[in-house]
């Protein structure tokens, strides 16, 4: 006999005048958070409420343009078959030829990873199989790492962090995604219950569910209660530890945004991917920081 689905639950995701309102609100002008003082402070405070902000045209058009440029060239050697370039400036981690495994060996590797996720030996759903998922892709090339760390602004996140959290966080590990019509998203969940943000720098625009959006429930990051209600249900149900199964009555935010603004988001909030449509592309350039 077949067993029942688990009943979990998703956050009602906020759509037209609700949304705009609320994203409106956590949206600060890059520019105007490096003149402004009183700006700075918003954003920070912002920060620490909601767990996340936008902030508009962090990066320009030409250094989104130098970026993508480039991972086009990368992709296209792949599709080719035309490797000896990349065998020396990366590891290889294609769907029929697997070098490292597992996040921690990606993250400690001397050079680039260019992963190709695929789909989980035991068909579990949520493998975001098909993206790409570029480590250290500031190693690819002197060009990619100047322009890379200029779209990162790292030294004013890092004073927005701190001010926000009252913590010195380092960068940890520098990512590009690359998603075209992954439908098969990891449901909301949080990277852990320690201290860790990211910044995602959209190389490409955002403007519609279909094209897979980020979505956050504001203030997750914060709620001791739900954290351990949803732990204690996963325990039951042998779900993992760091899942949101149970978001009834949460509201959630998909962040719309143009290419060349930055989202910054805690870690320790809800989160997830929104399922692309088969066709839609979507590229980001992430960062995180942790203590």
């Amino acid at each position: 006999m077949k067993a029942p689905p688990l009943a979990t639950t998703q956050p009602n995701l906020l759509a037209g005048d609700a949304l705009e309102r609320f994203v409106d609100a956590i949206t600060f002008q890059f520019n105007d958070l490096q003149t402004s003082r009183r700006c700075f402070l918003r954003a920070a405070w912002a920060l620490h409420h909601h767990g996340i902000v936008r902030l508009r045209a962090v990066a320009s058009s030409t250094q989104i343009e130098a970026i993508n440029v480039e991972i086009r060239q990368l992709l296209d050697e792949i599709e080719r078959g035309d490797l000896h370039r990349l065998e020396r400036i990366a590891h290889l981690n294609l769907p029929d030829q697997r070098v490292l495994k597992g996040y921690n060996q990606f993250r400690d590797a001397e050079k680039a990873v260019i992963n190709y996720r695929v789909k989980r030996p035991d068909g579990r759903s949520g493998s975001d199989a098909g993206m790409i998922d570029i480590f250290h892709p500031e190693r690819l090339s002197a060009g990619l790492n100047q322009t890379i760390h200029a779209c990162l602004q790292e030294s004013l996140v890092q004073k927005l962090l701190q001010t926000s959290t009252f913590n010195r966080l380092r960068v940890k590990c520098r990512n590009i995604y690359l998603n075209h019509g992954v439908e098969d998203t990891r449901s909301y969940h949080c990277d852990g219950r320690s201290m860790k943000f990211k910044s995602f720098v959209y190389l490409s625009d955002v403007q519609s569910l279909a094209d897979g959006p980020y979505c956050f429930v504001p203030g997750s990051q914060r709620r001791r209660r739900l954290w351990w209600r949803n732990a204690r249900f996963n325990k039951r149900h042998g779900l993992g530890p760091f899942e949101f199964s149970q978001l009834k009555d949460s509201s959630a935010i998909c962040l719309f945004a143009c290419a060349g603004d930055m989202v910054l988001s805690s870690q320790r909030g809800a989160h997830c991917g929104h399922p692309q449509h088969p066709e839609a592309r979507r590229a980001v350039l992430v960062n995180m920081y942790q203590r």
